[in-house]
């Protein structure tokens, strides 16, 4: 009599687990928005009428597990009630960088620096211009422009007038085969 009842409770608890599994997994970036944004800056000015947030000098941003610098940073779309896109658009200076980071999934760390980078905060999708690098789980691209998908991990590269997109791949681990 409790064979049925146990069958039904195992199947639960499995189900529970699998989804509690795909929930961890696709929440991090969720996790990250949901958080308050913090921006420290040298100087910042911000423009309700026109939805527009400016800040320079040693600005950094954080959300969550994303960490951001750059000199100079404007967001645009801060408007609520507008359909704008919300954009950051950051820049480096006197060749430092404008820098960014972040833990996509558990484990998962993506780090990035341009001279220039806008990070379209409503499709989340971060494009980076000049001497653009991107590093994801061991491997690296290297290119004039690079344009990352963040939700869906996609990276796409363009070369610049001189050179070419360099991409190194870290190897993979072998795992041991087991003899029958």
């Amino acid at each position: 009599m409790l064979k049925p009842f146990t069958a039904l409770v195992l199947a639960s608890l499995s189900l529970l687990l699998v989804a509690t599994t795909a929930f961890a997994q696709s929440s991090t970036l969720e996790r990250d928005f949901a958080q308050d944004m913090r921006v420290l800056a040298d100087n910042s000015l911000f423009d309700s009428g026109d939805g527009i947030y400016r800040a320079s000098g040693n600005v950094r941003i954080s959300q969550g597990s994303m960490l951001i610098t750059a000199h100079t940073l404007e967001i645009t779309g801060t408007d609520a009630n507008s359909n704008e896109a919300e954009l950051f658009v950051l820049e480096g200076r006197n060749g430092e960088p404008a820098t960014y980071e972040q833990e996509i999934e558990e484990g998962f760390i993506v780090n990035a620096h341009a001279q220039r980078i806008e990070y379209d905060a409503t499709e989340r999708v971060l494009r980076l211009f000049g001497a653009a690098e991107l590093f994801q789980d061991g491997n690296l691209v290297r290119a004039e422009s690079i344009v990352y998908n963040v939700e869906q991990k996609q990276v796409s590269a363009t070369r610049g007038e001189e050179g070419q997109v360099e991409t190194i791949f870290r190897p993979r681990p072998r795992t041991e085969q087991q003899n029958p």
